[in-house]
């Protein structure tokens, strides 16, 4: 019989219980995902503020499926397999009660080849932190995701641990990963917003960091909460110069993304700009035709955002 690892244990659990907790509005997005997608939903995932008790935003899912014919529209579908996830919004009720999300969707396959194996940490650093559960078809599939982020938690500590002084402890690894995965993304929120990430979840990450160094050789306990690398001078030249490249990628693919949402996200330039303002405090006023044609007029607007510091 297959041993389940201490890292497998501690990711199962807290998928099952970070939303152990009754919330109307959430159960309506659920139910109305599943009507959308039917026989071809495998999983549902919500990650980001929801989980840190934030009720002024949307609500971030993520929707696995089980292959690309479930989307519809040949464009969409296309846009799915070239560059994963497509991003939507769904509704339901009426203001003022109306409950409103936004979510990634993608094929199981394509989570669990992201997770493992891509260059960028758009994917692995997401899931690395912590998320629910909240629907799943069957437990083979949720099996699946379990075993996904547990190679995305892998991955995030052993590209992360070369670019930390030894001596380190859980909260400093997972504050300097995550500030480095930041860098890599175009992103609205200030320097400060990792460490409150971190500790936030302070015990998940602790917990986290101890099993990974029983379990591997990517790092090393020294004890009393301590850690060393296992990275030799060239492992760690070589980890500064793929955090380099990942930069330069990310920015290229955050672009792309943004491109992207105009195609399949209602609204894509309102929901941008009040994310970013939400964050930055900058904000913005777009013209009719920016809203109209976000594609064609919307890049000054950016611009602008981008040079009055509203996101990096």
């Amino acid at each position: 019989m297959h041993e389940v690892s201490s890292v497998n244990v501690l990711i199962a659990g807290s998928l099952r219980t970070e939303c152990d907790f009754e919330d109307h509005q959430r159960d309506q997005l659920v139910s109305a995902i599943r009507a959308r997608y039917g026989d071809h939903l495998e999983a549902i995932l919500i990650y980001g503020s929801y989980l840190r008790g934030k009720r002024d935003s949307l609500l971030d899912f993520y929707v696995l499926i089980d292959k690309f014919g479930a989307i519809p529209n040949l464009l969409q579908r296309w846009l799915a397999r070239a560059l994963p996830p497509n991003v939507f919004q769904i509704h339901c009720g009426e203001p003022p009660t109306e409950a409103r999300a936004k979510y990634s969707l993608m094929t199981t396959h394509q989570f669990e080849k992201a997770l493992q194996g891509d260059f960028h940490s758009y994917f692995w650093a997401r899931f690395s932190q912590p998320s629910s559960l909240v629907y799943c078809v069957d437990s083979e599939v949720g099996d699946r995701i379990v075993n996904a982020i547990d190679l995305a938690s892998r991955r995030f500590v052993k590209e992360a641990a070369p670019m930390c002084e030894d001596g380190f402890d859980a909260m400093a690894l997972w504050r300097r990963g995550l500030s480095l995965t930041y860098q890599c993304e175009l992103r609205s929120e200030p320097a400060s917003h990792t460490q409150a990430l971190v500790e936030f979840n302070a015990s998940y990450y602790e917990q986290m960091t101890a099993a990974l160094a029983q379990d591997g050789n990517m790092i090393r306990p020294l004890g009393k909460g301590r850690y060393a690398r296992q990275a030799s001078t060239a492992l760690l030249q070589r980890a500064i110069w793929r955090w380099r490249m990942r930069k330069v990628q990310g920015k290229v693919l955050s672009v792309l993304r943004i491109v992207k949402a105009s195609l399949t996200f209602d609204d894509a330039l309102d929901y941008l700009l009040w994310k970013i303002s939400r964050h930055s405090n900058i904000y913005i006023e777009p013209s009719p035709r920016q809203r109209k044609f976000p594609l064609l007029f919307a890049w000054p607007l950016l611009w602008r955002l981008y040079r009055r510091g509203a996101f990096r």
